[in-house]
């Protein structure tokens, strides 16, 4: 469905609201986005973001226990959740565009009155606990946090967001208190409501906003978020780093610095991507599982973050066959560069990437949660938003001069390669050469 002009509105609270309005649905999304993450927890409080996430699910002011606000939600056969990264943290509630006023009843509340009651906090602690041994248990999962944990040592970007078991143990209610109060103010929170025309263009909807979010706590006394100071991120101590676990497959992923978030050259970059390892008809797939077998999963990898990005793949792969799926991992990307010859980047192989990427841009625009997610995000964390007609434009721009650019400009002799893998190996020294 497709989206109009959105609209944007700063209230005198100083919350800032962005409405979608999309033809022919009759759903909405409310989603809080607030622009802080794990990047930004003082050190001992490593995980409280996501903490936080998990207690205001435990009950509010409105609805005391965690069974009110389930069943506030289902009895309107809505869906609600929240999300932690590095830079943001969000909490959505989707439902039929005729229940707005409890999705944001509901929200605000989550954000506003959470009562973080101590019995509550303590059971929890035992939850995100288990939740850490889950991802460390899966591989799959663990590794991206490994490479971060790798490629960004010794900043902030290189904690995990889930905190470890000895911050998580320590976080008390005073800790959350004082958080919410620093991080939390309605000046530090982007409010998208995306949906249904009829229901967004509603005389009165901005008020009926501005009261929800008028609600007072015991944390009321907010800030508008803290300094952000984003010192050199990138490791410059180790580019190798193998976890020993004894695994049925062991899996990996490679990067060079990418591009960091708002960059000109990111809409280059995701076509770049998906040529690469984006799709069952990139080149990764095509060389490293369906040539050779040597995989399930290979894909190409770009995060971007305020102040730097990466760009690379990750593999799962037979630990027999280690040493090749690395060779040929490594040698695509480089093949990346290539000025002439069968692995030099094609017109048609851009012009493909090109419409894939405009297909799938389409079709997430076709639900509101991802037109929420997408709209308050640009917001949050670009000080601005590209439209979806405006995204469409730019990707149909991309030339193909300006792909081997861009790839010519990361992927150089210079460039750092950062390298993690977990599996059954106790000898970097083996990668080391073979990445050299």
């Amino acid at each position: 469905m497709s989206t109009q002009d959105y609209t944007k509105h700063v209230l005198s609270n100083g919350l800032t609201v962005l409405l979608v309005p999309m033809q022919g649905v009759k759903s909405a999304t409310v989603l809080a986005f607030v622009h802080t993450g794990s990047r930004y927890e003082p050190v001992q409080w490593g995980g409280i973001s996501h903490f936080l996430e998990h207690m205001v699910f435990k009950g509010t002011a409105m609805y005391p226990t965690a069974k009110d606000l389930a069943e506030a939600v289902d009895s309107v056969g809505a869906e609600f959740n929240a999300f932690t990264g590095k830079e943001y943290t969000g909490y959505y509630v989707k439902s039929s565009s005729a229940h707005i006023p409890l999705a944001l009843d509901v929200v605000s509340d989550m954000l506003l009155t959470p009562r973080l009651l101590d019995e509550d906090l303590q059971r929890e602690k035992g939850v995100i606990i288990e939740e850490m041994n889950m991802y460390q248990d899966t591989p799959s999962r663990h590794i991206g946090d490994v490479f971060e944990q790798l490629m960004f040592a010794g900043s902030d970007l290189g904690r995990d967001i889930i905190g470890t078991k000895k911050t998580v143990m320590g976080i008390e209610r005073d800790h959350f208190v004082s958080y919410i109060k620093e991080w939390y103010g309605l000046g530090n929170v982007v409010l998208t409501i995306a949906g249904d025309v009829v229901a967004l263009s509603r005389p009165g909807l901005l008020q009926d906003i501005e009261e929800m979010f008028a609600k007072k706590s015991d944390t009321s006394d907010r800030e508008n978020g803290g300094a952000r100071e984003h010192g050199d991120v990138l490791s410059h101590k180790s580019v190798l780093r193998v976890d020993y676990k004894k695994t049925e497959q062991a899996h990996f992923v490679m990067a060079v610095p990418g591009l960091k978030r708002g960059h000109k050259d990111r809409f280059v970059l995701g076509v770049l991507s998906v040529l690469f390892g984006g799709n069952m008809s990139s080149r990764l797939f095509t060389e490293v599982r369906e040539k050779r077998g040597l995989c399930y999963y290979v894909r190409s990898d770009v995060d971007a973050y305020h102040d730097v990005g990466t760009f690379g793949a990750s593999a799962g792969v037979d630990p027999s066959r280690v040493d090749e799926a690395i060779k040929v991992v490594l040698e695509e990307l480089h093949a990346l560069t290539s000025t002439f010859g069968a692995k030099m980047i094609t017109d048609d192989e851009i012009r493909r990437a090109k419409d894939y990427v405009i297909g799938k841009t389409i079709l997430d625009f076709e639900d509101s949660e991802s037109v929420a997610n997408y709209y308050g995000n640009k917001q949050l964390l670009e000080g601005k938003v590209t439209t979806q007609a405006e995204a469409l434009e730019k990707i149909a721009a991309v030339t193909p001069e300006d792909v081997r650019r861009v790839a010519s400009s990361l992927i150089t002799n210079d460039a750092k390669l950062y390298f993690a893998m977990i599996g059954p190996f106790k000898d970097e020294g083996r990668f080391e050469k073979i990445l050299k």
